[in-house]
């Protein structure tokens, strides 16, 4: 039989080992919000991404693990440049199975995201960050890797669960590690 530390170690490493290691893009610079292409690079080293573009203006569609996701430039100027921030959103067709209190159990155990019903009562994961005045590249690649956690673990602890009838995993169930800082090699 296998023991907690057995199944917790073994969780560990396939979430250790499910990470890149460090980005397959190059790290230098800054990204401001006026940095469409290079959000998509960095991003797109995650998964496939591409550009988007509707009445309301350019957007990034991306996929991670399965997940489909979008990025959104957001407090934009009148040109949509020099936007502060960005928004990444996940939604799943819930076909009525997920609540509000699935959505709250998992704000309240978690720091980085926020979950909803949207209008039409599918799950839905937000992810803010803030551009103003830039961050640099290594910080954004490790904001995106932030987000591949975050969409990773509502997968596993809400969707997958509710999806078979159970329910979420809660603050009570061991919750696998954040990813650690990789910074980029030096040269």
């Amino acid at each position: 039989m296998l023991n907690f530390r057995t199944l917790a170690t073994a969780s560990a490493l396939g979430t250790f080992l499910a990470f890149p290691a460090v980005s397959q893009v190059a790290l230098g610079g800054m990204i401001t919000g006026s940095d469409f292409d290079r959000v998509m690079e960095i991003a797109g080293s995650y998964g496939p991404v591409e550009r988007r573009t509707d009445e309301v203006g350019d957007w990034i569609r991306g996929e991670m693990g399965g997940t489909v996701y979008t990025i959104t430039f957001l407090n934009c100027d009148d040109n949509d440049q020099n936007c502060t921030s960005l928004q990444f959103r996940a939604w799943w067709n819930s076909n009525g199975n997920y609540t509000a209190d699935h959505m709250n159990q998992w704000n309240r155990d978690r720091r980085f995201s926020d979950a909803y019903l949207d209008s039409r009562n599918n799950p839905t994961i937000e992810f803010d960050v803030n551009l103003a005045g830039g961050v640099t590249a290594v910080n954004f690649d490790d904001t995106v890797q932030w987000w591949q956690a975050v969409l990773r673990q509502f997968q596993d602890m809400v969707i997958d669960p509710v999806s078979r009838g159970q329910p979420p995993v809660t603050s009570s169930t061991p919750v696998p590690e954040m990813p650690p800082v990789q910074t980029p090699p030096s040269k």
